[in-house]
C-alpha cells in the first residue's frame, strides 16, 4: 500500500488507509457479498418489518472478539450507541435510531422514529466493539487505535508505523478461516517504487493504477518468480471520484460562473487517458456507474478553453497582462490547490491548465491529516484536489448534506437536504431513485466540484496467488469486476487470497 492506517478506532480512523485496515480485523451485524448483496455476518439472521420501523437481529451462537473474550447483545448496544453518538463523524447514519432493546443473549431488536431505507446498509460498517472499552473514559480509544480488539478474519499481531502491519489468523473468528497464515502490509509511500517492488517480485499483491500497469508492469519481467506465474492484474469498475473541490463560502468560488469556468478549462479525458492509462470514466457526478442509483441524466461541461475565458469575463473579470483581475477591485483572480502526494501530479496539471486560461495558481502538498484537519475542516482552503469513495449504498449525508461532516465544500442548499431526507425515508428502493437523479443533475449543473475522473480498481498480483477476484460460482465470474469493490478496498475479500 502507498499509505497506512491513522487509528484503528472507528470514530477516529476515517481515512481510506484506516477503513482498508479496519475492515481485516471488524465485522458486522451484516456484510456485502462479492456481488454487493447484503448477508448476515455476526447476525445469524435479521428481519425489517413491513413499516421499516423495527429491525431484529439474532446474533450466532458462540461469537468471539479476537482475544477470545466472548461478543454479546450488550456489545451490539454499546457499538450502536457508539456509532450514534457526537462521538461518530458517522451519526447521521444511525440518526433515526430511537431504541435499542436487549431481548436474550443472542436477540437485540432496533426501532426507529422513522424510515431510513440506507440503515441495513450503514450496519455493515458499524464495526462491533467490546462494550468494555466503550464504556471506559476515553471510550476505548488509547487501545483501539493501535491494538484492535475484533471480530474479523484477521488480527493485528503488529505495527511498525511507516514501515509494516502484519495481520495473522484470527483463530476465533466465527465464518470459513482466513486462506493465509498471515497477511503482511507493507508501506511503500511512492507509488513509483511500489511498482519496481512489484515487478521486482519483492510484493505479492498490490493497487496500481492504470498508467504504471499499462506502460510497465503488463510487460515487467520477474527474476524471484516462476515464469510460469508472471504478475496479472484483476480490473474492476471503481467506486472513487477525483475532483477539485471549491471551498463554498469564499468568494470567488461561491460564484457558478467562475466554477464553470475551471470545469471547462480542464481536459478530463486527458487526466483519464494520461494518469490512469484510460482505466477511467469521465464522470459528471460522484456517483459512479456501479451505483444501483446512477443516472445518465447529467452534463459537466466539456473541455473548452475559450468558453472558459468568456464565463470568466461574464463574471467581471478584464485581462491584465497575461492573468485576469476583478474589474471592480482589481484583485487577480487566483487560488491555491491543496492536496495530498498521491494526487500531486494530477493538480499540477489542473493548475498548469487554469494558469493557461490566465488565472494565477499553485500547488501546495501536505500530509493527508494535515489537509483534512487543518485546512478541510477548518475551511482555510480555496480549492483541493481530493478524492471521495462511494459506497454500495448511494446514502450521502454524510458528504452532501448541509451538515455533513466530509462535506468540505461548504455545500448549503436546501434543495439538497430535501432530496437526500427524501431517499432515505422513501418506502422502496425505486421511489430513491429519483431523488437521487435530481442530486446528480444539481451536482453536475452547480458544480461545487469540478468531477475530473473515476478511475478504474487495479490489483496487481502474483500469478501464483489465488481469488484475488470471486472464483465461487462460475455464473459469477465477471460480476464482481462490473460491481466493483466496495469503497474502492483492496483487501475487501483478502481472507480468501491464497497460494
Amino acid at each position: 500500500m502507498v499509505w497506512e492506517p491513522v487509528s484503528f478506532n472507528p470514530v477516529r480512523g476515517i481515512d481510506s488507509g484506516s477503513y482498508t485496515a479496519a475492515s481485516l480485523v471488524y465485522d458486522g451485524l451484516v456484510k456485502y457479498d462479492q456481488q454487493m448483496t447484503l448477508q448476515p455476518a455476526l447476525a445469524e439472521s435479521f428481519s425489517i418489518s413491513e413499516d421499516g420501523l423495527t429491525y431484529r437481529f439474532r446474533l450466532r451462537p458462540n461469537l468471539h472478539f479476537s482475544n477470545g473474550a466472548a461478543v454479546t447483545t450488550g456489545d451490539v448496544k454499546a457499538s450502536l450507541l457508539l456509532g450514534a453518538s457526537d462521538l461518530s463523524p458517522f451519526k447521521s447514519d444511525y440518526a433515526d435510531i430511537k431504541t435499542i432493546d436487549i431481548e436474550s443473549d443472542r436477540d437485540i431488536t432496533v426501532g426507529l422514529a422513522r424510515r431510513c431505507q440506507p440503515l441495513i446498509s450503514r450496519l455493515a460498517e458499524l464495526r462491533i466493539l467490546p462494550a468494555s472499552l466503550l464504556n471506559s473514559p476515553d471510550h476505548g480509544n488509547q487501545v483501539m487505535s493501535r491494538h484492535p480488539i475484533g471480530t474479523g478474519p484477521f488480527r493485528l499481531a503488529r505495527w511498525e508505523s511507516g514501515l509494516e502491519l502484519v495481520f495473522e489468523r484470527n483463530p476465533y473468528y466465527w465464518g470459513n478461516a482466513a486462506q493465509s497464515d498471515r497477511l503482511i502490509w507493507r508501506v511503500v509511500p511512492d507509488k513509483n517504487v511500489l511498482a519496481v517492488a512489484l515487478a521486482r517480485g519483492e510484493v505479492d499483491v498490490a493497487p496500481v493504477d492504470g498508467r504504471t500497469w499499462k506502460t510497465f508492469l503488463a510487460t515487467a519481467k520477474l527474476p524471484q518468480v516462476n515464469s510460469a506465474a508472471p504478475l496479472k492484474v484483476a480490473v474492476f469498475n471503481g467506486n472513487r471520484t477525483i475532483y477539485l473541490g471549491f471551498n463554498l463560502e469564499r468568494e470567488p468560488w461561491k460564484q457558478l460562473l467562475i466554477r464553470q469556468a475551471f470545469a471547462a478549462a480542464i481536459d478530463r479525458k486527458a487526466i483519464a487517458d494520461v494518469f490512469y492509462g484510460g482505466y477511467a470514466i469521465i464522470p459528471d457526478s460522484d456517483f459512479p456507474v456501479t451505483s444501483w442509483a446512477f443516472s445518465s441524466d447529467t452534463h459537466q461541461s466539456k473541455y473548452d478553453a475559450a468558453l472558459a475565458k468568456q464565463l470568466i469575463e461574464k463574471a467581471g473579470y478584464k485581462r491584465q497582462g497575461k492573468f485576469w483581475v476583478q474589474t471592480s477591485t482589481g484583485l487577480p483572480l487566483a487560488l491555491k490547490i491543496h492536496t495530498i502526494k498521491d494526487q500531486e501530479e494530477v493538480a499540477q496539471v489542473v493548475a498548469d491548465y487554469l494558469t493557461t486560461i490566465g488565472v494565477v495558481c499553485e500547488v501546495e502538498t501536505m500530509e493527508y491529516s494535515t489537509v483534512r484537519r487543518s485546512y478541510l475542516q477548518k475551511g482555510r482552503f480555496d480549492a483541493v484536489l481530493w478524492s471521495r469513495s462511494f459506497g454500495p449504498d448511494p446514502e450521502c449525508s454524510i458528504v452532501w448534506s448541509s451538515k455533513g461532516p466530509l462535506n468540505f465544500c461548504r455545500l448549503r442548499s436546501k434543495e439538497v437536504d430535501d432530496l437526500i431526507a427524501s431517499a432515505r425515508l422513501a418506502a422502496t428502493k425505486a421511489e430513491r431513485k429519483e431523488p437521487y437523479r435530481q442530486l446528480q443533475s444539481y451536482l453536475s449543473s452547480q458544480l461545487p466540484w469540478v468531477f475530473l475522473a473515476q478511475p478504474k480498481q487495479l490489483i496487481a498480483y502474483k500469478g501464483d496467488i489465488q481469488n484475488i477476484q470471486s472464483t465461487d460460482l462460475p455464473q459469477q465470474k465477471g460480476q464482481q469486476n462490473t460491481v466493483g469493490l466496495p469503497w474502492d478496498n483492496p483487501v475487501f475479500n483478502a481472507a480468501e487470497w491464497r497460494r
